[in-house]
């Protein structure tokens, strides 16, 4: 929480993701080049998400008991809430046909995040006065358009998803 408000996010927007990509072996080329782990907001979405382009990367295919054996092997699998929750993202989701759109939504929430987490370093670091406005000024910018980034164009807008 942030002065005391939830951050935006789309928890079930990321269990559909996670849920399409478990059912359909092609889902996660989608969105695999638009959607970074990190852009996730529950860590262990995060974690399960990583786990599936680890998987996709090597080639193996990617479903429950796949997905269940790296994160395994990973001694991950109970902190991402064992193999109940794993199949319990499929019964979320009945096709991977939404899925660049809820990805797109997704990245959207992680941004703001961003915009947030930038926002607030900036003015706590602009009261401070042992640094140097110029270096300040520089590292927004940069933050930023870091952000501005995510808006290339392998990432559609929503009007042209639903096209």
């Amino acid at each position: 929480m942030i002065d005391g408000k939830i951050p935006p996010q789309a928890i079930d927007l990321e269990e559909a993701i996670l849920g399409a990509i478990l059912l359909e072996k092609n889902a996660i080329n989608e969105i695999c080049d638009i959607l970074t782990p990190q852009m996730f907001y529950k860590d262990t979405h995060s974690m399960i998400y990583e786990c599936m382009l680890y998987l996709n990367s090597t080639s193996n295919p990617i479903d429950l008991l796949t997905v269940s054996e790296q994160l395994r092997k990973n001694s991950e699998l109970e902190k991402c809430g064992g193999v109940y929750y794993l199949s319990s993202l499929t019964d979320k989701i009945a096709s991977s046909a939404n899925i660049e759109y809820h990805s797109r939504i997704v990245i959207q929430k992680y941004m703001q995040r961003e915009i947030i987490r930038i926002s607030s370093e900036s003015i706590k670091d602009a009261y401070e006065d042992t640094i140097d406005v110029f270096d300040l000024l520089d590292s927004i910018t940069t933050s930023f358009m870091a952000i501005d980034e995510l808006k290339g164009t392998n990432i559609k807008n929503l009007k042209q998803i639903k096209e």
